[in-house]
């Protein structure tokens, strides 16, 4: 890898981590009312999130998830800088086409698997976070394409 696509990665991966944490705020912080209510979720759900012992490690630690969100998105990056060219279209087009690769990759095997499975989510509340989840890794994906391109100085019309 040249020093310029490495820095590309690394760039493009810091824009598209922050752009992750302001779409997760954006979209899954007015969620949360649905998400958290007692009268909709799970009870095992609020549980493991909210009173079983050990609480999720960001719950004592909450510079966890800024720092592995910005490591995913530098991963992410690096997908991205790999298959580029198979991606068609201008730089945040090419970025929307990742961000929904990423989600279909992603998505729906955590939810199918965590939450409906797991912990027994509803899955109507299991659609709304697939929602959420289309959502920010859209807006991360855009991210990581638009800057990734601008970067490496090569796009093509947006």
């Amino acid at each position: 890898m040249t020093a310029r696509r490495a820095s590309a990665v690394l760039i493009a991966g810091i824009a598209g981590g922050i752009a992750w944490v302001l779409a997760m705020m954006a979209f899954f912080g007015p969620a949360q009312a649905v998400l958290a209510d007692p009268e909709r979720q799970s009870a095992k759900f609020l549980s493991v999130m909210g009173a079983l012992e050990p609480l999720p490690k960001v719950t004592s630690q909450p510079w966890i998830l800024p720092a592995g969100i910005l490591a995913l998105a530098v991963i992410h990056a690096a997908v991205y800088g790999a298959i580029r060219d198979g991606l068609r279209g201008g730089r945040f087009v090419r970025g929307l086409k990742f961000g929904a690769v990423a989600w279909a990759l992603m998505a729906p095997w955590f939810e199918f698997y965590l939450p409906w499975n797991a912990m027994h989510e509803p899955a109507l509340l299991v659609a709304l976070e697939l929602a959420c989840w289309l959502l920010v890794l859209l807006a991360t994906g855009a991210a990581i394409g638009s800057v990734y391109e601008w970067r490496i100085g090569r796009s093509r019309p947006a």
